[in-house]
């Protein structure tokens, strides 16, 4: 499956983000239900690469500041939310992280699309008929350590590196 092809599906389900990250997954269940099992793995083998894309330190320190602290399981249910936005907002975000701001709806509770990693392996099932322990998916990290420089923890840094988030949810973080 080709990028494009990835992104598309993951577009044709925007009306559905604005009612949540569930809605917005029950619209990515039922496009990838028209695709045969192969292509399920290939949706899937693209998510994971555009996951690793999105594993740096600099994006996590983004995620940090957003929520207040930002676990391995935070993060990576972050990113998963990232790439649920679209494409336009996935590349700006990892063009500048401190633009995160500008994509976080006003209302956001916190940034979390931990389904997202279920939808293509769900589909799979429903396709086949076979179980969850079947899935031969890829797999949502594939790198012991992210790229870049470890953020620092400080919170005089992170106002520097990060300053509209930093302004933003310093005192009031999501989650």
């Amino acid at each position: 499956m080709s990028e494009a092809r990835f992104w598309a599906l993951i577009e044709a389900t925007a009306e559905a983000r604005a009612e949540g990250s569930e809605a917005q997954a029950e619209a990515l269940r039922e496009a990838l239900a028209e695709l045969s099992p192969e292509e399920l793995l290939a949706f899937d083998a693209v998510m994971a690469a555009e996951m690793t894309r999105a594993y740096r330190w600099d994006l996590w320190g983004a995620a940090y500041v957003a929520h207040g602290g930002a676990s391995d399981d935070v993060f990576t249910y972050f990113r998963l939310w990232l790439i649920g936005q679209g494409q336009a907002a996935f590349e700006k975000v990892l063009a500048d992280p401190d633009a995160l701001v500008g994509v976080v709806p006003s209302d956001a509770e916190a940034l979390d699309f931990e389904s997202l990693m279920y939808v293509a392996g769900d589909a799979w099932c429903e396709k086949t008929g076979r179980e969850a322990e079947e899935w031969p998916g890829v797999g949502m990290d594939t790198t012991d350590e992210p790229a870049g420089a470890p953020f620092e923890e400080d919170e005089a840094v992170l106002a520097e590196r990060y300053p509209q988030l930093w302004k933003r949810f310093a005192e009031a973080p999501l989650g």
